[in-house]
């Protein structure tokens, strides 16, 4: 993310299912509104339109995917 924005470990696990899929699966591309929108809930401060996530936020974020059976 941008240095005005949280750190992922802040946010993640408070995501929805949806959110976090919509992250997943296009984990490079610029952050959609709706999961700006649940951040902002979260950390209480507000995303920019092109917002992404840092490599660092990345990386936090594939160490925190579980498998499904």
């Amino acid at each position: 993310m941008t240095s005005d924005t949280s750190d992922a470990h802040e946010w993640w696990p408070y995501l929805s299912i949806g959110a976090k899929h919509a992250v997943l699966v296009a984990i490079t591309d610029p952050l959609p509104e709706h999961v700006r929108d649940e951040i902002h809930m979260v950390t209480g401060r507000r995303l920019l339109d092109g917002a992404q996530l840092s490599e660092q936020d990345r990386l936090f974020i594939q160490t925190q995917i579980e498998p499904v059976d």
